[in-house]
């Protein structure tokens, strides 16, 4: 009988050891894997008129682009959706429109930036 208490009290030891363990683990990771940001970012000497972007650990997770050319505006911003932040960055910083020396890519790219 006290063998079976001995190895019954060291099973629930081990038990609520290994649980703790177990949730401080957990709690680290979802620490980490929720580092959001979000910016309402005002671009400048472009047609659009605010860029909205929530990113999760360094991944564009939503943009929203508000005025602007509507087709192109909501085409790049669900083309970088999921895409890491340095690489959009490097996709779209320096595209020019028309005559400008910027474009909404361009201010987008910008905004990023200001993230990191």
């Amino acid at each position: 009988m006290k063998k079976y208490l001995f190895f019954l009290s060291a099973f629930c030891c081990f038990m609520i050891f290994s649980c703790n363990n177990t949730k401080k683990a957990s709690s680290e990771l979802n620490q980490k894997e929720m580092i959001t940001k979000e910016i309402a970012y005002i671009p400048e000497g472009v047609c659009s008129r605010q860029i909205d972007i929530s990113v999760v650990n360094d991944t564009i997770k939503s943009v929203k682009i508000t005025k602007g050319c509507a087709g192109n505006t909501q085409g790049v911003a669900r083309l970088i959706e999921g895409m890491h932040i340095d690489s959009a960055i490097s996709r779209l910083e320096g595209i020019t429109c028309g005559g400008k020396e910027t474009s909404c890519p361009d201010q987008l790219a910008k905004a990023l930036k200001s993230m990191k």
